[in-house]
């Protein structure tokens, strides 16, 4: 058994030959990142023929949302997107101007809207972060 280090992180191994690439993830925490509906381990079990593309996770979040090509061909890992984790969506979906992406996995957005003065039969604009 054989281990080499392709580029984009990518671990192929020979078994008999027959080189098997196993989908690596970005590993920048210091906890092995992995998708939880993705096994590992079977890309080991030697004697067994796998597809040419490393395994991952994505789903349709429907509400005609498309998938983004970085949620299906991606290397990142989040338990917490719509895409490629455990979070359905449901609820009020927002709109509005991205403001921020200074901390990891959030932004802050603002959204502008119109008020009404019933005294003076006008609008004032303002806006939430």
């Amino acid at each position: 058994l054989k281990l080499q280090l392709a580029r984009g992180l990518a671990l192929r191994v020979s078994a008999g030959g027959a080189w098997l690439r196993v989908a690596a993830m970005d590993q920048t925490e210091k906890a092995f990142q992995k998708q939880d509906a993705v096994f590992i381990g079977s890309k080991r079990l030697l004697g067994k023929k796998s597809n040419k593309r490393s395994i991952r996770y994505w789903r349709n979040v429907g509400l005609s949302f498309v998938t983004p090509k970085e949620a299906k061909e991606g290397h990142f890992v989040d338990k917490k997107c719509p895409f490629t984790g455990n979070v359905s969506i449901r609820g009020k979906i927002l709109k509005g101007m991205v403001i921020s992406t200074k901390m990891k996995r959030t932004i802050i957005i603002r959204r502008n809207y119109l008020h009404y003065i019933k005294k003076y039969n006008r609008f004032e604009k303002r806006h939430s972060n």
